[in-house]
């Protein structure tokens, strides 16, 4: 065989290894796409409690923390709080959020008789009606990640307040809402290296899923490694924190989570970080050093080859989460692991 022949002939091993490793991870997806927790699990081993349940009703603003909640298929609901269930959007249709507007994390909410109070620093409260679903003229179409949800206007007056507070002016600012029982979880695209990812896997106004978890041991050991700023699993706005893990990052390995006896959960992703992560909760300030972003990125970077194509430079904490069955949860609950 001339030189000529084995260079051709090693670029066709190398496109058929291509193609043969593309079919099997094609396959391996489907397959694990599949599978349930009944198909799965064969026991389950206690790794923790909960120490935080999180409910943040308006999207990109402030979380309200819970003693229990019930875990439904769009998100923790506790009364008539509903997380992520609000959402800013802009003229254009477009979600908002603070990313690029980071004092929005300062709005907080009260909801009581299918009434909604907003306050925010340097800015009198507001008040007004949840919309009626049945109100068709009120009815938007807004998007998340280019995503289309139809969804419900509250109103001019909450408008005005909003765009006062986000640009400091009368308008581009306005609220959307959709309450759990009237809707469809958000088709959400599946990117390669996520074979646990459904396309019914969406939340409402989520970013991706409707359950986010964090362990504090996580959050500790990179508040460890971060220079003259205390970090908190706060900055990572998860829905659910837990405490008594045996080693920081452990969660990244679980794949079907119960909490107490009822609620199952599927793991769908590690959840890969954002600018948001630098903007201090208590302050909505943004760090000027970037961090915890800037040291996450040192030692958290995705190591499949395929994830890190899909997701850059994003590192990742937390892992997010789909609903496998619906229960009630509490802080003290304990967390299981599913055997596999």
């Amino acid at each position: 065989m001339d030189q000529k022949q084995k260079v051709v002939l090693a670029v066709g091993i190398g496109a058929a290894a291509l193609l043969g490793a593309a079919a099997a991870y094609k396959l391996y997806k489907k397959s694990n796409q599949m599978k349930t927790s009944k198909q799965l699990v064969k026991g389950w081993k206690a790794c923790g409690v909960v120490s935080q349940l999180h409910i943040f009703p308006i999207k990109s603003c402030h979380g309200i923390e819970v003693e229990e909640a019930d875990a439904q298929k769009m998100g923790l609901v506790s009364g008539e709080l509903q997380d992520r269930s609000f959402m800013v959007y802009n003229e254009s249709n477009n979600f908002l959020h603070a990313r690029l507007h980071p004092t929005m994390v300062l709005i907080k909410i009260s909801v009581s008789d299918n009434k909604v109070e907003l306050t925010a620093p340097n800015s009198g409260p507001i008040t007004f009606s949840i919309p009626s679903q049945s109100e068709t003229e009120k009815q938007v179409k807004v998007r998340v990640w280019g995503d289309e949800v139809t969804a419900f206007d509250c109103g001019d007056q909450v408008s005005q307040w909003l765009s006062q507070y986000i640009f400091q002016q009368d308008t581009g600012a306005r609220l959307a809402h959709l309450s759990y029982p009237e809707i469809s979880p958000r088709v959400v695209k599946s990117k390669l290296g996520h074979p646990w990812m459904k396309p019914k896997d969406g939340g409402v106004f989520s970013d991706t899923t409707p359950f986010h978890l964090l362990s504090v041991e996580s959050a500790n050991d990179l508040n460890s490694r971060v220079d003259g700023l205390e970090i908190s699993a706060s900055y990572f706005r998860p829905t659910i924190t837990i405490s008594g893990c045996q080693r920081p990052y452990e969660e990244d390995d679980w794949r079907f989570v119960r909490i107490g006896e009822q609620a199952i959960f599927r793991y769908v992703k590690g959840c890969d970080r954002c600018v948001l992560t630098t903007i201090d909760p208590a302050t909505g300030i943004k760090d000027p050093d970037l961090e915890p972003l800037r040291t996450l990125r040192k030692y958290r970077l995705a190591e499949d080859p395929v994830l890190r194509r899909a997701i850059g430079e994003s590192p990742l904490l937390g892992i997010n989460l789909s609903l496998e069955q619906s229960g009630r949860i509490r802080i003290g609950d304990v967390v299981y692991v599913g055997q596999l």
